[in-house]
């Protein structure tokens, strides 16, 4: 252990329990969603859908007081947009899902081929291979959502929203039980 704690840690240190506590809770709260990803599924389409209907209705407010209609209509328009496609995923979850589901399955995609495009452009460097099986595993796992596809989006928002909780939860454990040393 260095004499000199980095400064982040030393910090934390003092409220290292805390932050243990926090990560157990995402920890419990991922597993649960592995197990029940229909139910994470429906919870992370209502959130995106609660917050484009939020997001909406604060910008159709900041329209309001704008003094000139040619002013804030733009503002007013978009606000309405946001608030509308809102209301639309939120009345809509089972579509709405299979719809980020397939924006989530592109994204994917795209991103996988840009990674063996960076490692075309990088090879004979370090770590290109863990460049290409990143990039191969990302084709494979939009390729199997695609072929599951309508009935992906029944899961696919859940599992990761899971996926997520359990791996920011364990880096929480880790940074306090690393904190912990330090204090």
């Amino acid at each position: 252990m260095p004499d000199t704690p980095p400064a982040m840690l030393e910090e934390l240190a003092r409220h290292w329990r805390g932050l243990l506590i926090t990560g157990l809770v995402f920890v419990l709260l991922g597993t649960f969603g592995i197990g029940a990803v229909g139910l994470f599924t429906l919870i992370g389409v209502f959130w995106v859908g609660g917050l484009l209907l939020l997001g909406g209705v604060i910008q159709i407010l900041q329209a309001f007081r704008t003094a000139t209609l040619s002013r804030s209509l733009p503002f007013l328009i978009l606000g309405l947009l946001y608030a509308l496609l809102g209301g639309y995923v939120m009345a809509n979850p089972v579509v709405s899902a299979g719809a980020l589901t397939l924006i989530i399955a592109v994204a994917i995609a795209i991103t996988s081929v840009f990674r063996l495009f960076i490692a075309w452009h990088a090879r004979g460097g370090a770590n290109v291979f863990l460049l290409i099986v990143s990039a191969v595993i990302g084709l494979a796992l939009s390729g199997m959502i695609f072929a599951q596809w309508p009935q992906s989006g029944e899961w696919v928002v859940g599992l990761f929203l899971a996926i997520e909780l359990l791996m920011n939860g364990w880096m929480l454990v880790m940074v306090a039980l690393a904190a912990r040393r330090y204090h």
